[in-house]
């Protein structure tokens, strides 16, 4: 008896079945090609289910191609989706490549397979078949490839807000550091035209001894003053410069703070404010003394000539197992928005579980819009140009890697906590 020939269609859907009954072998081959691949790195730290992801699915729509039956899905969007999980799994563009060029390879050695099974298998179904894998292999690189782009797009798009970001950062930075330099020439030109005149009148021979008191007096309080702005000056220099070395060492918070308010009782008995200290007798910590005695020295005497009536508060304590947090606290007039945002961003006031001003604390969604380069100077100046200083403290907490915020309230005064590493690295 004479056998028909089996049609085109019947003999694609012999092919269909036998790939459907070793699907778990192409599954497993192509994982096995893939992990002995050296250019995969991946691929080690996946589990079967996340390394095949929606290849099964492909594989049934490749089988629905070779019956002649419907898509049940469209094979470009769940090349998408196949896309988006190598992204989020750390896939470079180049390895998803190589790992789809392996599993056509795998469906090309089974199409060979299958052949060797049945040799009578008609040259035009092998070459319908060959055509319809790579059609699909086309679209899957297609729709991952289209997935990478997306994404890198977008990477490229953050990458450029952020540089712009940074260069207005940059460009915000050079604003704040000209208004900082004009308060300080100021105040460096009143205090010099201040010497100039005690000077001059002190030189005249018709003074009196009261006159020439009243004028030495004018000198005694201006020197300290001038010395001290030039050293905040060469400070500010030496940090710009990226001059400033980190020397981590063990030593005693509690001796430091006590020796530096002890140093300050004379500036605060001159003001008749009441200055105190408070915390553990000992508070052994790693870090630099000398940066953490100058962060909470300026700190301390910025409070203390600021504040007209009332107290100053200096407090130190272990916070937890990883940073220790040192306090000052005062009663004088509190900073302006304009200054606290001088300072930056950290310096905002902050709402935490013991938070001293919350009623009159900004909410976070609404933050204080930045003040003009002529507000700040203005700010500087009414308060004596201590945003020098602030500045400072403001460097040198991030060079020790400490964290730094503020609570002010106007009229009621300012809290500013810094919280150091107990364990720094240097």
């Amino acid at each position: 008896m004479i056998q028909r020939p089996i049609s085109t269609d019947a003999q694609l859907s012999q092919l269909a079945t036998f790939l459907f009954s070793r699907r778990e072998a192409i599954l497993t081959n192509w994982h096995t090609t893939c992990a002995s691949d050296s250019n995969l790195k991946v691929v080690a730290g996946l589990t079967r289910e996340e390394f095949t992801d929606q290849i099964p699915v492909m594989l049934t729509v490749l089988d629905k191609r070779l019956r002649n039956e419907q898509d049940s899905v469209l094979p470009y969007q769940v090349a998408r989706e196949h896309g988006l999980h190598r992204w989020h799994k750390g896939y470079a563009l180049h390895e998803l490549l190589n790992e789809l060029a392996h599993l056509h390879q795998s469906l090309l050695s089974e199409l060979g397979t299958f052949w060797h099974h049945q040799p009578n298998i008609d040259h035009d179904v092998l070459l319908i078949a060959h055509q319809r894998i790579g059609a699909l292999i086309h679209e899957a690189i297609g729709g991952s490839i289209a997935q990478y782009d997306e994404f890198q797009k977008a990477e490229a798009t953050e990458r450029a807000l952020n540089l712009q970001r940074a260069l207005d950062n940059v460009n915000e930075l050079g604003r704040k550091r000209s208004a900082m330099l004009r308060i300080a020439s100021h105040d460096l030109r009143s205090s010099f035209s201040v010497i100039q005149g005690a000077a001059s009148l002190l030189d005249m021979p018709d003074n009196t001894e009261q006159e020439r008191s009243e004028m030495l007096q004018i000198l005694n309080r201006n020197f300290p003053r001038l010395a001290s702005m030039l050293t905040e000056l060469m400070d500010l220099a030496r940090l710009e410069a990226g001059r400033e070395n980190i020397n981590v060492k063990p030593f005693d918070v509690a001796e430091t703070m006590r020796g530096l308010i002890e140093s300050a009782q004379p500036l605060a008995q001159e003001r008749n404010l009441f200055l105190k200290g408070d915390g553990p007798a000992h508070l052994p910590v790693m870090g630099d003394a000398t940066k953490v005695y100058r962060i909470a020295q300026n700190l301390l005497t910025n409070a203390l000539k600021n504040t007209q009536e009332g107290q100053v508060s200096v407090s130190w304590s272990n916070e937890n197992q990883f940073r220790w947090m040192l306090s000052v606290q005062d009663t004088g007039p509190g900073l302006s928005s304009g200054a606290t945002m001088w300072l930056s961003d950290q310096l905002r006031p902050t709402v935490d579980s013991v938070a001293l001003f919350n009623e009159n604390t900004p909410e976070k969604t609404q933050p204080t819009p930045a003040p003009s380069a002529d507000e700040v100077v203005t700010e500087g100046i009414r308060s004596g140009g201590e945003g020098i200083g602030l500045y400072i403290v403001k460097r040198l907490c991030e060079l020790l890697n400490a964290s730094l915020d503020v609570e002010t309230r106007l009229g009621a005064g300012t809290l500013i906590r810094v919280r150091f590493p107990i364990h720094p690295t240097a």
